[in-house]
This record gives C-alpha cells, sequence and structure tokens, in this order.
C-alpha cells in the first residue's frame, strides 16, 4: 500500500516540491555599475555612486532585458509606440541596426533572386550590400548636385526586373522624393527610405520614413539619434510591417495569430534575428524625447553659419531638395575643380574649420561606388556564386570604376562641414569667418564669371 505522502500531487497527494527561491537576478548590481562607469562622472561621484546601490542592492531587483515576454513593460515597445508618433506613421518595428532594417524591408517586399534595386553611387555601402545579401542584383545610379539620386538617371536604369529604389537621404538632407515617387507610381516600383543619416527630416511637410513604402532608420552612435546601435523600420503597411516583423525575429512569431494558418500565401517563411534589446530600447526612447532639441540645434548651426557666409562666384552650396526640410547636420560647398578643393579643404582644416573632403582617389571610402569591391568584382560569399548566378545571361551590369563619372565629379569637388547641436552663435560666426577668410584668399574664385 502506498502511503499518503508518495500519492502522487496529481491524484491529490503532497506536492513534492513546495516552493523554489526566491534567487538573485542574473543581471544584478554589478552590470549596473558598469553601465554607470560608461558615463564620464568624477571618481568621487562614482564612489558615491557605488555606496547608494551598494546600500540598497538587497532591494534591487535586476533588469528583464528581453522585450518579449517581459513581466514589466517594454521598453523596446515603448521607443516603437514613440518613434511611431514622432515620424507620423502606423508601424515601428525596432531592429538591431539599420542595415537589418533594409534587409528585413527588401524582405517583405518579396525581393529575391534576379531581381533588381537601384541604390545611388554615394551612400555608406551598407545600403548597397544589403541588396547583395538578398540575393538580388544592385543597380547604382548617378547622384546629382543634391548628393541624392538623380531621378532622370533612375528612370534610365529601371527595368522589367527592377523591384524597389532605395532613395538615401545623404548627410541629413532629403532625396528629391517628388520625383523619385512619381516614378514610383508610374512603374509600380517601391520607394525604400535609407534614413540612417536623417532622422527627424522631412520633405515638403511629410517626415522622411514615411513618404516611401517603408523607411529605415540607424540608430548608431554616429547619427542624429543614437542608442549605441539599433535602428527602426517604419511603414503604414498592415502587410509589410508583419512579414518585416516576422523577419526580423526568426520568422512568422508575430502575426496577428502566430499559430494559425497563414491569412495569404506569403505571411509564412524562414526569417533571422535583428531584436532590438531592452537596454538599447531604453536609451533609443530617451533619445526620441529629446530629437526636437537635437534637430533645433543643428538647424539653427547651419542656418548661422551660411547667414554669415560671403561666397565667391566660383563656390556655390548644395542644392537641397527642401531647405526646411533639411535636418542641418552638414554644409556642403563645391568648388570649381578638384584643385582648388584640396587646396580650399587644407586652408580651411588650418584656420580650425571642421571641413573634411568627400571624395579623394588616393582614400578609399565606403560611402562612395567606386570602393565597392564587393559589388564591382562580383565577390560571392559561397559557391553558389549568388546573387551573381542569379541573374540571367546578359542581365547583369557592367559594374566599372567610371560607371557614374557625374557621381565622382561632383563628390571630388565637395567640401563638407559638419555642425553640432551645440554649436553657439559665436561658434557659427567664427566658422563662417574661417571660410570667408579662406576662400576670399584666392583670386580666381572671385572673379566674376
Amino acid at each position: 500500500m502506498k502511503t499518503e505522502t508518495m500519492k502522487l500531487a496529481v491524484d491529490g497527494g503532497p506536492r513534492a516540491v513546495k516552493a523554489l527561491g526566491p534567487y538573485t537576478s542574473k543581471i544584478h548590481t554589478e552590470e549596473l555599475m558598469e553601465l554607470l562607469d560608461l558615463w564620464e562622472y568624477p571618481a568621487g561621484v562614482k564612489r558615491e555612486l557605488g555606496r547608494v546601490v551598494a546600500r540598497h542592492a538587497a532591494g534591487i531587483k535586476g533588469p528583464h532585458l528581453f522585450r518579449y515576454y517581459n513581466p514589466r513593460p517594454s521598453k523596446v515597445a515603448a521607443a516603437e509606440q514613440a518613434f511611431a508618433r514622432f515620424i507620423g506613421v502606423k508601424h515601428a518595428l525596432a531592429v538591431n541596426s539599420c542595415t537589418s532594417a533594409l534587409i528585413a524591408a527588401l524582405r517583405a517586399l518579396g525581393i529575391g533572386m534576379g531581381d533588381e534595386v537601384i541604390v545611388p553611387a554615394y551612400t555608406f555601402f551598407a545600403s548597397a550590400a544589403v541588396i547583395g545579401a538578398s540575393n538580388a542584383i544592385p543597380i547604382i545610379a548617378d547622384v546629382d548636385e543634391s548628393l541624392t539620386l538623380d531621378p532622370r538617371d533612375v528612370e534610365r536604369k529601371i527595368t522589367p526586373r527592377t523591384r524597389a529604389i532605395i532613395a538615401v537621404h545623404m548627410r541629413g538632407m532629403p532625396a528629391r522624393m517628388d520625383k523619385l515617387m512619381a516614378l514610383s507610381r508610374r512603374h509600380k516600383v517601391p520607394v525604400i527610405e535609407d534614413v540612417a543619416q536623417a532622422a527627424g527630416g522631412s520633405f515638403r511637410g511629410k517626415m522622411l520614413g514615411s513618404i516611401g513604402a517603408i523607411g529605415c532608420f540607424s540608430f548608431d552612435f554616429y547619427k542624429i539619434l543614437n542608442s549605441g546601435e539599433g535602428g527602426f523600420l517604419t511603414t503604414n503597411d498592415e502587410w509589410l510591417y508583419t512579414r518585416a516583423q516576422s523577419w526580423h525575429d526568426c520568422a512568422a512569431c508575430w502575426r496577428p495569430n502566430r499559430y494559425a494558418s497563414e491569412r495569404r500565401e506569403g505571411e509564412l517563411f524562414c526569417g533571422e534575428n535583428y531584436r532590438m534589446s531592452e537596454l538599447q530600447g531604453a536609451v533609443a526612447l530617451a533619445q526620441i524625447r529629446k530629437a526636437g532639441l537635437y534637430l533645433k540645434g543643428y538647424r539653427a548651426a547651419k542656418r548661422r553659419i551660411i547667414a554669415g557666409l560671403k561666397l565667391p562666384a566660383g563656390v556655390t552650396l548644395q542644392r537641397v531638395a527642401d531647405v526646411e526640410g533639411d535636418t542641418g547636420t552638414n554644409l556642403i560647398l563645391f568648388l570649381p575643380s578638384v584643385e582648388k578643393t584640396k587646396w580650399a579643404l587644407s586652408a580651411l582644416q588650418a584656420e580650425g574649420v571642421p571641413a573634411g573632403g568627400i571624395y579623394d582617389q588616393k582614400v578609399k571610402d565606403w560611402h562612395i561606388y567606386a570602393y565597392w569591391d564587393h559589388i564591382l568584382q562580383q565577390k560571392a560569399v559561397s559557391r553558389d556564386g549568388l546573387p551573381w548566378s542569379g541573374a540571367r545571361r546578359g542581365h547583369l551590369p557592367n559594374y566599372t570604376k567610371t560607371m557614374c563619372p557625374r557621381s565622382t565629379e561632383y563628390l571630388s569637388r565637395a567640401i563638407i562641414i559638419g555642425t553640432h547641436w551645440e554649436y553657439s552663435r559665436r561658434d557659427c560666426e567664427a566658422i563662417a569667418a574661417g571660410i570667408n577668410k579662406v576662400l576670399a584668399s584666392d583670386e580666381e574664385l572671385n572673379v566674376e564669371r
């Protein structure tokens, strides 16, 4: 006969395990102190913070850093909601980088082997690399004097195989979205906005990232808003949002009913993992709340510098597609020749002006198509030869370092001057004075044309 203590709990007997824990959090005060150490507090402040944390350590419960299944309200979810409101879209998806957002966007649109995607000759390499990583073919188009996609060259390069156009809002300035969206409608080709460098910018009253089919944002440390690493994907299309959301988390996990049969063809597939952690989400949320402060500062700085300029006839400012929508993070000058550009750049830097060149044939820059050897030489990661082997015979572009001559011509004559959101009026006046001093010193630049 079984004793009462041997009776199974499922049959009414006593539980073998009465209770477990409580246990300490795996992530606790040690990790908190490492995070606090990232801030440059004076040594005395650090010691005081350490004493406060140690004094209350017993009452501290460590964070849940995974956004899903979180017992507390998710910071990532809050950041998504805040960013959707900021951009003015129905859906925002937090990811671990803008590169991931771009890949999720391409996959959400169903782009794959043999498809063509148009990308500008001037953008960070990731904008083009994601096309090849999606097994599609990058089609490199010229930029114009706005240093964003030239709509005329885009139209020349549209073929029956074109499945998307990636419009990059380069250096914080909007692309020519009116022309590009007109092409999109006429040829039924969606536009993906790469807003990595232009979060908070707009075009004719519409926020960048809300105009095309999908917007992709970077929250990398060097961007306007940052969480160290991270990014967002934005869209007003529920179907594209669902597919992108699935792709970013191993796929098909976060549909309205995640265990149901697919609502329509294309809802179930295999994906990857681009999730944002709660640490990044918390920083991103705080950054989104401060976006207005940063943008106001950048724009004021650029306006003040431009107001103080006295440009000679031989020097022009970059054409900006929408001055009101410019984020103000950069100011770009064009000089009449490569030689003058190199001379002026050296002279400006000697004056203390925060100036840089964009294109120099002796200096590799991942933002210039001529250095994308991975694409120009059609390199593949595996023996299947993708993405290049996926194109039909005769349909591969003839990639060369000189295929976009207008782009390299503009870029070789460009000088970029970065701004800072905390520049004072005096800072801006000094920068403008430095520019004027250098440009006024050259007689050739000051000859009336």
